[in-house]
């Protein structure tokens, strides 16, 4: 099955999309929702969605990231 996640090393999101992102750390391997933002420094880093703190902060780094699906609509 092919993936649709992509390696933060390969590609970086657009700052401020929105995207899923991936972790795999010693205690947290899971999913969240989050942007990538750049600071007037120059310097990158994940946030959960509109927090002021970033996932390394508390030790969780981003490894992948993808486009949020659509929304789901019922077919009518």
């Amino acid at each position: 099955m092919e993936s649709n996640w992509i390696d933060i090393n390969d590609r970086l999101p657009d700052p401020g999309e929105y995207v899923l992102v991936s972790f795999e750390n010693e205690c947290i391997t899971t999913v969240d929702i989050g942007t990538y933002r750049i600071d007037a420094d120059g310097n990158g880093a994940f946030y959960h969605c509109d927090d002021d703190v970033s996932y390394a902060t508390f030790g969780v780094f981003v490894n992948a990231w993808m486009p949020l699906p659509e929304i789901y609509r019922r077919e009518e």
